[in-house]
């Protein structure tokens, strides 16, 4: 009875031992494919770096060379006109104030952090505009305490930014 427990206990041992090397092969496998090139890095002009997953004969890959990406011109090319400048005050005129706030002055004018004038509190407003608006402009464009320069809005203008002081105004 020991005897046939001990036959079976080591041939379970052996199940187990060899289920165990099996998955290690898998595993081993597995790694080599997470780790093996998925394709080629090809510059115009050199040979392609590299191998694909399916590729067989990864030296045949080796010798390849890319082309050129672009064809080369014979002529020059004459670069557009530019816009008139008609177009560009069109374009400047669609600023939208109420979203510029929204996205670069809420923040702080919006929960009245660090002493911020929301929109609508008229004493906030009244004592910075004693001072006239072209400080209140120069505090806005060059920053003034905690509020950085420009408030954030890097790609408004003097005008866009004078925009969204009226707005807030008039709140």
């Amino acid at each position: 009875m020991v005897l046939s427990r001990y036959i079976r206990s080591t041939a379970l041992m052996g199940v187990l031992l060899m289920t165990g090397l099996i998955q290690t092969a898998a595993y081993a496998q597995s790694a080599a494919d997470n780790i093996r090139p998925v394709g080629r890095v090809c510059l115009a002009g050199q040979p392609c770096v590299g191998t694909t997953g399916m590729d067989a004969a990864p030296a045949a890959a080796a010798t390849e060379t890319a082309a050129p990406a672009v064809a080369p011109v014979s002529e020059p090319v004459e670069p557009e006109p530019a816009a008139p400048a008609t177009e560009v005050a069109a374009a400047e005129s669609d600023f939208d104030a109420a979203a510029a706030y929204q996205a670069s002055c809420f923040a702080c004018h919006g929960s009245d952090a660090l002493g911020a004038p929301q929109p609508g509190d008229a004493a906030a407003w009244e004592e910075r505009m004693a001072k006239g608006m072209d400080a209140v402009m120069a505090n806005v464009i060059n920053g003034f305490n905690a509020m950085p320069a420009r408030g954030i809005c890097m790609t408004c203008s003097d005008d866009d930014l004078r925009s969204i002081v009226d707005y807030m105004l008039a709140q």
